[in-house]
């Protein structure tokens, strides 16, 4: 199982601003977890159950909507209480800003949930 990320390692990546070669888009502390393969179909959440001794107390594992593809694995200080505020049943946007996840339907953009990323650290 790849290691989840980490609140320093995320904040890591927003500080670094965007990496995509000519982008004049001001993303500002702002990180969408997107999928390389598929980039503009939006992921699938699933929660991890095992968490083999990680000093969290949830992850979530994104996976591309279109082929299944890992993206990213998520540290959180709790589980993430997922309830879907819409009926598209759709793929979903995963944005990390200041310390929060966001997860919010494709379609319409309406928030299903956000939860804390827990930092590297004794639970």
């Amino acid at each position: 199982m790849p290691s989840p990320l980490f609140l320093h390692q995320l904040d890591d990546m927003t500080s670094r601003g965007c990496e995509t070669p000519h982008c004049t888009h001001d993303h500002g502390g702002e990180l969408f977890l997107t999928p390389l393969c598929h980039p503009r179909v939006g992921v699938r959440v699933e929660a991890i159950d095992d968490l083999h001794g990680l000093p969290c107390n949830a992850v979530v594992h994104l996976r591309c909507w279109k082929c299944q593809r890992p993206v990213v694995q998520v540290a959180l200080t709790m589980p993430l209480d997922f309830t879907p505020a819409c009926r598209h049943g759709s793929a979903l946007d995963v944005m990390y800003s200041e310390g929060n996840l966001t997860v919010s339907c494709r379609r319409c953009h309406v928030v299903h949930a956000t939860v804390d990323v827990a930092s590297y650290g004794p639970v």
